[in-house]
């Protein structure tokens, strides 16, 4: 039985809303709904507490406690339970101490988010069409799936992209989480003048947290990306050089550290309250 698997039944046992993370912000286990990740400040939590527990620390915030027993590895669990009870389970996440620091070690060093596809669509008048797409290698299957998926969004909207906006939309068959960015390209030879069309970034399903966490920093990563596409269509119509450059300029660097640290208890107290209260 693997590690994460020995928390989880020793966790099921008495609560039902729970969650494992790195102190990187990766969600190991979690079985709290993606809603209430994105809508509670998870992270900014996690940031704030991790210069100020020790290894093995208990702390209890009315509905919510959260254990350290290494390094890097955190447990939250939501709700009301004797503290001697949740001691207890905790003490035996803590005799397997050894084994989540050699399981996870590796993985806490990386701050950076792992990208496993970044695509540009467009829904032309064949409909949503791949124009290009990194890596090469990309299961062309699963790529137009992602295409589509990626346009599903729009179909709702009576005037398409007008309004461009971030969306996310889970892969679970591949594990992973796509942010789409959808907008408008003008365009006079679109049936209507523009064409509807879509950012897609992959990341593995895991940091999904951290994604929700980072979210206005990813749409103005967006918005700026939008233009310089613009702006290279115009100018050579070479979608090539402008994605070469996607990876560096604007998505290596989505990590934890992008996470504002909050140093008002009060403030922090109320992002506790939204967490508990879903």
């Amino acid at each position: 039985m693997l590690m994460i698997d020995k928390i989880t039944k020793i966790l099921n046992s008495f609560s039902k809303k729970w969650a494992c993370l790195l102190s990187n912000g990766t969600i190991v286990e979690t079985t709290l709904p993606d809603q209430s990740l994105a809508k509670s400040r998870t992270l900014r939590i996690l940031k704030r507490i991790i210069p100020e527990t020790q290894v093995g620390s208990h702390i209890f915030y009315s509905d919510l406690v959260v254990y350290r027993p290494t390094s890097d590895f955190f447990i939250f669990v939501i709700g009301r339970y004797p503290r001697n009870m949740v001691k207890g389970k905790f003490a035996e996440i803590s005799r397997m101490y050894k084994g989540i620091d050699k399981e996870y070690k590796k993985e806490t060093r990386s701050y950076e988010v792992k990208l496993k596809l970044v695509m540009f669509s467009m829904n032309l008048d064949e409909g949503p069409t791949p124009i290009f797409y990194m890596p090469k290698s990309f299961d062309d299957a699963i790529l137009y799936k992602v295409c589509m998926k990626s346009m599903l969004a729009l179909s709702i909207e009576k005037e398409g992209a007008t309004k461009s906006m971030v969306s996310f939309q889970p892969f679970v068959d591949i594990k992973s989480l796509g942010i789409v960015y959808t907008f408008q390209f003008e365009d006079e030879q679109a049936r209507g003048g523009a064409y509807d069309s879509a950012i897609t970034v992959l990341v593995d399903y895991k940091y999904r947290a951290l994604i929700y966490e980072s979210y206005e920093a990813i749409e103005i990563a967006f918005r700026e990306l939008k233009k310089e596409i613009i702006a290279e269509y115009w100018s050579t119509k070479d979608y090539k050089r402008i994605f070469n450059t996607i990876l560096r300029k604007y998505f290596k660097n989505v990590s934890f550290e992008t996470v504002e640290p909050v140093d008002l208890k009060e403030e922090m107290m109320n992002e506790i309250k939204k967490l508990v209260g879903n």
